[in-house]
């Protein structure tokens, strides 16, 4: 019941990062490498808030959950829908993002299993293109990994952090709402880059 620090109550921020461990396997620094949210989509959000510049894109999946689309705008940013096809796998084609585009590009929003398609990644290969894709061309991965506990059969989602090179360029959203189906709880947090996540926790303490 007290005001917490704007990135979160310390107990918090080390379960989540025992969790992430023991889950992912993946080492994250309690300190500057999570914050707490309240729900992702707030962290979201202010993502766009902190980092997009008004004239830039983000780049947003068609079809994608509307917040991607939404906050684009809040923020006073431009939004290149990149599509996500069926005979793909509803896997983007990075490719096919004209270069214009990419060089006035801020954050490209992916999110697997996928909200609203259901799809998943089963070809480890995707992660890596996607660091090379924006690592190469500066731009903020922001992976919306919601879904991550619920999946079926043999299928176990991973953490985009787990790839070489990721925490360079990518943040990892989680929230509450699914995993726990504490949806009015507005529990989430992010987690990644240290020089992201230090912008997100100023804007959020403002």
């Amino acid at each position: 019941h007290r005001y917490p620090q704007a990135k979160g109550m310390p107990k918090f921020r080390n379960t989540v990062a025992e969790w992430f461990l023991k889950r992912f396997g993946v080492k994250l620094d309690p300190e500057k490498e999570i914050i707490s949210l309240i729900g992702s989509k707030e962290g979201v959000a202010h993502l766009c808030m902190s980092y997009l510049d008004p004239g830039y894109y983000n780049l947003v999946p068609d079809p994608a959950y509307p917040v991607y689309y939404n906050t684009t705008i809040l923020a006073g940013g431009k939004v290149y829908l990149f599509n996500l096809d069926e005979k793909n796998n509803f896997l983007p084609d990075f490719g096919k993002i004209p270069q214009k585009i990419v060089e006035k590009s801020k954050i490209i929003f992916l999110n697997y299993p996928n909200n609203p398609t259901s799809a998943i990644v089963e070809d480890e290969a995707f992660y890596k293109e996607a660091i090379r894709f924006a690592k190469k061309n500066n731009i903020i991965l922001c992976y919306d990994n919601a879904y991550s506990e619920i999946t079926f059969g043999d299928y176990v989602a991973p953490s985009i952090l787990q790839f070489d090179g990721a925490k360079d360029v990518a943040i990892e959203f989680h929230s509450f709402s699914k995993t726990f189906s504490m949806a009015g709880w507005r529990i989430g947090f992010v987690v990644g880059n240290e020089q992201i996540i230090s912008q997100l926790e100023k804007f959020k303490s403002f």
